[in-house]
């Protein structure tokens, strides 16, 4: 097995079966970013706190098209991976969701130049 470098971050495992046949498969830290900021609402969900802390009812004013319901669960979500926090009925990012700024900011900005 060899492991494909990028910036000094394991991106992709590389798996040689026994016929030589590459099996290509992430890493596992990568794909579960990609789980949470791909699952339906919650990059944007966290893209509307990185300002600042939101009740229920502002979120739900941003995301509009989105069922209460489906907001309740997004949200629980991302308290139970550390995310997001529920504090004095608003809901804000942890230190952790803090760090993924510069990701969202940069998929806001790909979208700005390319979309």
């Amino acid at each position: 097995m060899s492991v494909t470098m990028h910036k000094n971050r394991k991106i992709i495992l590389l798996c040689y079966t026994y016929n030589m046949k590459v099996d290509y498969k992430l890493c596992p830290k990568y794909e579960k970013v990609f789980k949470w900021l791909g699952k339906r609402w919650n990059g944007l969900i966290l893209r509307c706190l990185l300002d600042q802390p939101m009740r229920f009812t502002e979120l739900a004013g941003c995301l509009s098209t989105c069922s209460d319901k489906v907001l309740t669960e997004r949200l629980k979500e991302l308290e139970i991976e550390g995310l997001v926090e529920h504090i004095s009925n608003r809901y804000q990012l942890t230190d952790l969701g803090h760090k993924l700024n510069h990701t969202i900011e940069t998929i806001q900005d790909f979208a700005n130049k390319n979309l």
